[in-house]
């Protein structure tokens, strides 16, 4: 219920630390994370991820649904099982009609379910935490083995940093 006031106190929070700040992605960084956690917010943030994870605006399910609808539709008009359903239909008695319009039905939402998952993973697949190293929203990625020594000496440097900025 609360997402939004929380989410806007955790921005405030990133704009307004003045000491180092390591963020790191261990499963999926979306939507108002992908946007908070940024380094346009906050110079001293320092933003990873671990390999496997994902990072976009929106996920790639989400994405599925509401940005690549007509694409998803595409593939549910062009999937073998729909067509052949629609032609069983077409060439069956009216007395059978009601009950192959319903399989129709069935058909399509199956298959729906399928190719929008099918777009989910490819967009997903796109949207890596590589990619979004490559376009700068985040530092760096590494395996998860890595993760405690990288941030020890993440926040080491920027204390170091700070500590002879400050003398």
């Amino acid at each position: 219920k609360l997402q939004l006031e929380l989410g806007a106190e955790i921005g405030r929070a990133v704009v307004n630390f003045d000491g180092p700040i390591v963020f790191v992605v261990i499963g999926r960084y979306h939507g108002g994370a992908y946007v908070v956690f940024s380094k346009a917010l906050n110079p001293n943030l320092r933003a990873l991820a671990v390999h496997g994870s994902f990072a976009s605006v929106i996920g790639g399910a989400p994405a599925a649904a509401v940005v690549f609808p007509r694409e998803v539709n595409r593939r549910v008009k062009l999937d073998q099982r729909v067509i052949d359903a629609q032609n069983q239909l077409k060439t069956a008695p009216s007395v059978e009609r009601p009950l192959l319009r319903e399989q129709l039905e069935e058909v399509r939402q199956e298959v729906m379910l399928e190719k929008r998952g099918e777009v989910a993973a490819e967009f997903d697949s796109i949207h890596s935490v590589e990619r979004a190293v490559r376009v700068g929203s985040l530092d760096g990625a590494l395996a998860a083995g890595e993760l405690r020594p990288v941030i020890i000496s993440e926040l080491e440097a920027k204390l170091a940093g700070e500590a002879v900025q400050s003398s």
